[in-house]
Parts: structure tokens; sequence; C-alpha cells
């Protein structure tokens, strides 16, 4: 009796039409029974299928190369589709050849970030910025390089930078010192230290500038006066009942009251009080109030409208 595996073999032979045409509707009526038997088949025949696959390759290089050229001018949309999806689905090991890429061609990739970087400035600014959030820590480990690095030119740069762009220099200025509160303080604290006669001198220049611009105005005299009176009873050296009076509290209570402000500052104390350390402020300044009136005039110098402020600080803020 003749075995299937012959018989079929001679059947094809015999009769190649018919066993085509046989193939061909039987493959169409069981598409799933052909797959799962070819995934079989090549999970049992792996090395097989590497093996023809090298050889196919070696033999048909230029033929393979020839496919693929039509294939990419023929569906562009499917490549790109397609290097899409192996790129969300790759990420890190598109990086690692990057990575492994740059580090073998240092010339190569910086002429062609220079170059995509001028072809794309708007791409390149929004992906920078992008990066600088992402990557807080490194920016300011590679400017602290750069800086020990390049001494002197980075203040250059700085100044520059401002002389160029004013506002831009004065909003990040505002924006660090409402950030950095703490380190603000730190800074001045160390000045004065390492400063004492600077600091004194400007206190005493700043003054006397103040006082000129407003010599000959006798709001301004009434205003220096009681200014003066509450000076000399917060520092112990008289007792203007009529001062604390206006104030609206004694001077034990206003020292309180200025200690619990927002604007106090650990440095200062009573003993550095009105010695180019630190004044009392108006919140709303004296330029605000109507002066002919009495009832301004009082809460004007009332204690609520009362703060402590640095000495420096206050002559800027000015009349604002």
């Amino acid at each position: 009796m003749k075995q299937p595996k012959e018989y079929s073999r001679k059947y094809r032979a015999e009769n190649p039409g018919k066993a085509s045409e046989y193939s061909r509707k039987w493959r169409a009526k069981n598409p799933e029974k052909i797959k799962e038997s070819t995934r079989k088949w090549r999970a049992e025949n792996r090395e097989k299928i590497k093996e023809y696959s090298r050889k196919y390759r070696a033999e048909n290089i230029e033929k393979i190369k020839e496919y693929y050229r039509k294939y990419r001018a023929e569906n562009p949309e499917k490549i790109k589709a397609g290097l899409r999806k192996w790129r969300a689905e790759n990420p890190e090991r598109i990086k690692a050849v990057l990575r492994k890429w740059r580090a073998e061609n240092p010339e190569k990739a910086g002429e062609s970030a220079r170059k995509w970087r001028i072809e794309n400035p708007e791409k390149a600014k929004a992906a920078i910025k992008k990066w600088a959030k992402e990557n807080p820590e490194r920016i300011k480990e590679s400017y602290r390089k750069w800086n020990v690095a390049n001494p002197g030119k980075a203040s250059e740069y700085s100044r520059k930078w401002q002389a160029k762009n004013p506002e831009k220099a004065k909003a990040a200025i505002k924006k660090w010192r409402e950030k950095n509160p703490e380190r603000i303080t730190e800074l001045r604290l160390k000045y004065r230290a390492e400063n004492p006669e600077k600091v004194r001198e400007q206190n005493r220049k700043d003054l006397k500038t103040y006082r000129k611009t407003k010599r000959g105005d006798p709001i301004f005299k009434m205003h220096q006066n009681l200014r003066s009176a509450m000076s000399s009873a917060l520092q112990g050296r008289s007792k203007s009942a009529s001062t604390m009076e206006i104030i609206g509290c004694t001077v034990e209570g206003l020292f309180k009251h200025l200690e619990s402000c927002l604007s106090q500052e650990p440095w200062m104390t009573r003993e550095n009080y009105g010695r180019g350390g630190w004044d009392v402020d108006h919140i709303i300044a004296i330029s605000k109030w109507a002066d002919e009136c009495p009832l301004q005039f009082a809460l004007c110098w009332d204690k609520s409208n009362l703060q402590p402020m640095e000495h420096i600080e206050n002559i800027k803020k000015g009349n604002r």
C-alpha cells in the first residue's frame, strides 16, 4: 500500500493544475489553519529560517535593495506610520542608539544639531524650553561647571544681557526675590557684617539726599518731627506721650506690633533699630494721605499703618 505522502507527491506531479486549484481553494477556506501551521513550523525551525534568510540575503543583495527602494517610493505613508509606531514603542532603544552614535561621531553630531537649529528655530526653542523644564538640576550643575571653568565671563554676560533687556531683568530679579526671601536676608546680613562702613556711608548719603529734596516743605517738617519723636521713644531717649497717643499704643505695644508684622526679619532687633539697620515704614506712604485732614493724619501714623523695613529698602521705596 502506498504511503499518503508518496501518493500526494505522485498526484501533484501528474496533475499540477488540479493540485494548485485544490490548494488555492483549501487555503481560501482555512486561513486560520494555515496561520497556525505556519506559526508552529516557524517555532520549530528557527535556525533553518535564519540560515535560509542569511543565505538568501547574501546571494540577492541588489535584488533586496531594489525591492526596498521600490517599496519606499510606492508606500511613503506606510513607512512613516511604521516608523512612528516603532519609535513610540521603542523610546529607550532609540535613545541608546543615538547616545552611542553621538559618542562615536561628536563632530558629525554637533554639525547636524547646529544645522537643524538653524533650519528649525521655533522647534529648537520649544525643545530647549521643554528639556530645561524637565531637567532643572542638570542645568544648574552645567551652569556651576561653566562658571568655575570661565570665571568672569558669567558676570560679563549677565551685565550685557541686563543692559539689553532691562525690563526682563527687573521681572526676573523680582521673581527671584519673591521666591527666595530667606536667601536675601542671608546675603544682606553677610554684606552688612563684611561692609559696615560702606553701609553706614550709604545710609548717610541716602538720608542727606532725601532731606535735601524735601527742605522747606512744612508738611514734611511736621512728619519729620513726629518721626523723630517716635524714634527717640523707641530708642529709649525720651517718652513722648503725645506722639504715642497719635500712634495709638505705648512704646512696648509698638515694638510688639512691629515684631508681629510679616515684613519683620530675624536680624531686626530692638538694639539695631534706627542705626542704619531698619526703620519704621508707612505701609500706605505718607504722600498718599490728605495731610490737611486731622483724621487722615492720625490714620497715617496709627500703628496699623506701620511696619518694620530695612533702611536701604525704605529709602528705595520712597513715597510709593
